[in-house]
């Protein structure tokens, strides 16, 4: 996962805290916005995560509120 220093949230907020704070954030795949290698992305500060493997499924993921 590739960290990015500096976000860009003139057009958005980090899905999990709603916030523009300053910090390190992560590009996240959007499900389904795929087009062979190319995949639209929303910026999530970094602190804000807090993953889960369900092993069973093999996927990674994070619930949050809309």
């Amino acid at each position: 996962m590739r960290v990015i220093e500096k976000a860009n949230w003139e057009k958005d907020v980090c899905p999990i805290c709603k916030t523009k704070k300053d910090g390190k954030v992560v590009l996240v795949g959007i499900v389904g916005t795929q087009d062979g290698k190319t995949i639209q992305a929303r910026q999530v500060h970094l602190d804000c995560l807090e993953l889960l493997i369900d092993e069973e499924f093999g996927i990674i993921y994070q619930k949050y509120e809309k």
